[in-house]
């Protein structure tokens, strides 16, 4: 509310009252108590077939169970608490992450990087997000690609890209501020546009590039129409197995106004056989482009086993701390299409569940160098890493240690926002 948010119609007024309850600097710190997922009937649906006609939000119940549970089956909150097998050590930072991803290749990761910035160009990035790097590009470090980021800001990013991808890296920069024009150098390129305006892309494609790219990350405007402008534009003019990662979804808000429409048009890039995956973390959306899945594969480890419904999914979560559980059912088709990808966006919604507190008070509107802000999590937030959508099975990353999701500030200079 502190933001200009209304509250979701569907929560009755009790939650919110609850969810109204404690402020902590500018943001709304609430229990996990409190974050819902879907309702018993939204689930009965999904279950019946990922094909299935969406259901509207108007016709959802005033209110929801806390976590979906199907009849019988122990809450996750209780089965994760009692289950006995503990959870393997795993360091906080990378939770976000496979753990049985091997870095050893690489001698310098996104994360390391980001640690150990201290000094320089401004950079501000999400932690979860940094792990998702890790995963989708430093297996291509060191060799010659092209890479675009929307939203370079204070410029610290550049420096990121270039340290961990290699001196064959070419970075183009898109920014509206003509300010991020001094971080031009031979292997890095900038241009001041409007991501929201095709034509910009068009010019960038043709007369920038002039090729297509192998990964474009958006940290752009953040705003519905930007994103799918930016989705619409770029995933046509990707490299096979190229990526665009979408940065700071922050809200269920999202859900009708960015991710359906996004379903939409992913879904005909699937039918048309040129979408190989879709990747779905906290405030993220990674999109990978079909021609060459092998480019950099992504690993799964831990304890895992496979289910056919989601009611056997949930009650297997628990069982595979810091592993994965398989979703697989023939009978529901493909999973890469509209309605497929729609079920699956409103039903992992809450990983987009955005609660947060920034220290100092007030410093993330600021361009103040000393910032963090930090995630409260909710339930689903808690437990679920990543969620992988390939064309016949789902890939639910579940944490190994307790996620912790936050933003520091690095660096020393700092453009205004």
């Amino acid at each position: 509310w502190d933001q200009g948010l209304s509250p979701p119609a569907h929560i009755e007024e009790a939650a919110c009252r609850a969810l109204a309850g404690r402020m902590v600097g500018k943001a709304i710190a609430i229990s996990t108590a409190t974050c819902l997922l879907a309702s018993a009937a939204q689930a009965a649906q999904l279950r019946r077939g990922v094909e299935q006609p969406p259901i509207e939000h108007s016709a959802f119940p005033s209110s929801f169970p806390e976590f979906f549970v199907p009849k019988g089956a122990v809450p996750p909150t209780e089965a994760l608490a009692s289950a006995k097998v503990s959870p393997a050590p795993l360091p906080v930072q990378l939770v976000g992450a496979n753990r049985s991803v091997t870095m050893a290749a690489q001698p310098l990761s996104f994360q390391s990087f980001y640690n150990g910035y201290a000094k320089g160009p401004g950079i501000w990035k999400w932690s979860n997000a940094l792990a998702a790097y890790d995963r989708f590009l430093t297996p291509l470090a060191g060799k010659p690609m092209k890479l675009a980021e929307v939203g370079i800001q204070s410029g610290g990013s550049v420096a990121m890209w270039k340290a961990v991808l290699g001196a064959q890296c070419h970075i183009y920069g898109i920014d509206i501020n003509p300010a991020v024009n001094k971080f031009t150098d031979p292997m890095t390129t900038i241009s001041i546009g409007d991501q929201a305006d095709p034509n910009m892309w068009q010019n960038f494609f043709i007369a920038t590039t002039k090729a297509p790219i192998d990964a474009l990350i958006d940290d752009g405007g953040h705003e519905a129409h930007q994103m799918l402008v930016t989705l619409q534009s770029v995933f046509d003019n990707l490299t096979p197995g190229g990526i665009i990662a979408l940065e700071d979804i922050h809200g269920e808000h999202y859900t009708n106004s960015f991710f359906i429409p996004a379903a939409r048009y992913l879904g005909a890039k699937a039918t048309w056989g040129q979408l190989s995956s879709v990747h779905i973390f906290p405030f993220l959306l990674v999109a990978k482009r079909a021609g060459n899945d092998m480019r950099a594969p992504l690993h799964f480890g831990g304890t895992t086993e496979t289910v056919n419904g989601f009611e056997q999914l949930w009650a297997a979560l628990p069982r595979h701390w810091g592993g994965h559980v398989v979703l697989e059912n023939a009978a529901w088709g493909p999973f890469l299409t509209e309605q497929g990808l729609t079920n699956f966006f409103r039903l992992f919604e809450q990983l987009h569940h955005s609660v947060w507190s920034d220290a100092p008070s007030g410093c993330e509107r600021t361009p103040a160098p000393v910032c963090t802000v930090t995630v409260t999590n909710c339930q689903m937030q808690s437990i679920i890493a990543g969620v992988h959508i390939f064309p016949n099975r789902l890939v639910v990353e579940v944490a190994g240690t307790p996620i912790l999701i936050n933003a520091v500030r690095k660096g020393t200079d700092w453009l205004p926002y």
